[in-house]
C-alpha cells in the first residue's frame, strides 16, 4: 500500500514581506506609547494626578494692587492721567458752583474785593455760556481782614443778584454757607478765615515763636 503526501498550497497572492536585514526597506520603528496613568488600589479607575506648581511660582508685587484676575496695575506707570493741581496763598474763602452752568467749578479768593463776572480779569471768572452774567463786576465779595468780615455787594447791573433767595439791593453781611444766585448760575460760599483764624494771626503766631528761640 502506498500513501501520497499532499503538500502545503502556497498563497500566491500574499506577498513576501522584505526583510530587514535583506536591506530593502528600514524596520519599522515601534511607536512610543504614552505612559499609562496610575490605577488606584480598590480598582482600575485611572487616578489624575494634579501638576505641582514650582515652588517659585508666587508672584512678585512691586507696587499697585492685585486685581481679580491675577495681574499688577502699577500706580505709577507713564500712561497713567494725572490730575492738574496749583497752588494758591493765602486764601481767604472759596466759591463753588453748584447750580448752573460750570457745575463742580471753584474759585479761591484773597483779601480785598473779588469781583464776579464772565471776563479774563474777573477773581471769579464765570465764562461757562451764563450769558445772564455780565462781563465785568456784576457783583463783588469783599473781605475786610481787620473786622475778618465778608461783605456782598451788587455792581449795578439789571440782572438781580440774590443771597439765600432774597435780591441784594445794597451791601449784605456774607456767612459761611451763603448761596449766591446770578442768572442760572448758584454758588456757594465757603469762609476759610474769621476772627478765629486768619493769616494776619498766624503771621503774629509765627513771629513770636521765632523771637523765642534762644542762641547759645
Amino acid at each position: 500500500m502506498f500513501f501520497f503526501r499532499k503538500k502545503a498550497r502556497k498563497n500566491v497572492d500574499e506577498p513576501k514581506a522584505p526583510r530587514p536585514e535583506e536591506g530593502l526597506m528600514p524596520a519599522a520603528t515601534a511607536p512610543t506609547s504614552a505612559p499609562a496613568p496610575s490605577v488606584d488600589a480598590a480598582g482600575d479607575q485611572p487616578v489624575m494626578r494634579k501638576r505641582r506648581r514650582p515652588t517659585n511660582a508666587n508672584k512678585t508685587r512691586l507696587m499697585g494692587f492685585d486685581t481679580s484676575d491675577g495681574r499688577v496695575v502699577d500706580l505709577f506707570g507713564e500712561d497713567k492721567a494725572t490730575t492738574e493741581t496749583g497752588r494758591f496763598q493765602f486764601p481767604v474763602a472759596l466759591v463753588m458752583v453748584t447750580k448752573g452752568p460750570g457745575l463742580g467749578e471753584s474759585f479761591a479768593i484773597k483779601s480785598g474785593m473779588s469781583q464776579i463776572g464772565r471776563g479774563e480779569d474777573q477773581a471769579i471768572q464765570l465764562d461757562f455760556g451764563d450769558q445772564a452774567i455780565s462781563r465785568e463786576n456784576h457783583a463783588a465779595i469783599v473781605y475786610d481782614p481787620k473786622e475778618h468780615l465778608f461783605l456782598l455787594g451788587h455792581g449795578g447791573k439789571s440782572n438781580i443778584v440774590r443771597l439765600n433767595g432774597k435780591p441784594v439791593v445794597s451791601t449784605n453781611d456774607l456767612k459761611d454757607g451763603d448761596e449766591i444766585e446770578i442768572g442760572e448760575t448758584r454758588l456757594r460760599f465757603v469762609a476759610l478765615c474769621s476772627d478765629k483764624f486768619n493769616w494776619e494771626s498766624a503771621e503774629t503766631e509765627e513771629g513770636t515763636d521765632d523771637d523765642d528761640v534762644e542762641i547759645a
